[in-house]
């Protein structure tokens, strides 16, 4: 699947839907691939776009594979999808997932947590990001390493 093919499935799901802050979704979608880089592979660069459709929406990441998401997409949009879990169990359960998509998320992960920093008025969501960034950087430098 292309990027642009992901966009627009980004697109179509997120409408013009807005998060707490009145951002649109599809904005924050679309900072986090242009965050990934110019050197960004198609997969993180999808996963990107993607990466909160099942978190911030009704659709799931079986919905993304029905629409012809490549299977490791699917599977990195899995690992970034918070499950209820405590925000530091997330954050390591990202760091140790294995293979492409592990890597993928981790990349992913990286962009988003630059991008919110950037983006958020909270001191208190800049330093969980802020603190979030070595410990995912680290994993992503072992992974590729």
């Amino acid at each position: 699947m292309d990027f642009a093919h992901a966009v627009g499935i980004a697109a179509r799901i997120y409408g013009a839907t807005r998060d707490a802050s009145d951002a649109l979704f599809l904005a924050h979608a679309m900072d986090v691939a242009r965050a990934l880089g110019a050197a960004a592979s198609p997969t993180a660069l999808n996963a990107a776009v993607l990466h909160g459709i099942a978190e911030d929406t009704e659709w799931t990441v079986e919905h993304l594979s029905e629409l012809g998401v490549d299977a490791v997409v699917c599977e990195a949009v899995e690992l970034l999808t918070r499950r209820g879990e405590a925000y530091t169990s997330y954050v390591r359960r990202v760091c140790d997932a294995p293979g492409v998509a592990g890597e993928t998320a981790r990349l992913v992960m990286v962009a988003d947590l630059k991008v919110s920093v950037a983006r958020t008025d909270s001191d208190a969501l800049r330093e969980r990001y802020e603190s979030s960034l070595p410990l995912v950087q680290g994993a992503l430098a072992t992974s590729v390493a």
